[in-house]
């Protein structure tokens, strides 16, 4: 008795092992300077105002936290 014929892929691009190409980069830099970004999104974050909103947020969550619990 001879074997069955294996059955063939759907897809002949996903039986076919993939092409890898290695690219080597060289002299990469990028500036990583935490504290100053921190320092900037938090000066950003008083001076548009959006701490009065948080500010009034907080307040009015708490006013209407306690009409609503009981």
């Amino acid at each position: 008795m001879s074997n069955p014929p294996l059955p063939t892929p759907i897809f002949e691009s996903l039986a076919a092992p993939a092409q890898a190409t290695q690219t080597i980069i060289v002299a990469q830099t990028f500036n990583d300077n935490l504290g100053q970004d921190v320092s900037g999104a938090f000066n950003n974050f008083i001076e548009s105002g959006q701490v009065w909103a948080l500010g009034i947020g907080f307040v009015l969550g708490y006013i209407v936290r306690s009409f609503t619990a009981y």
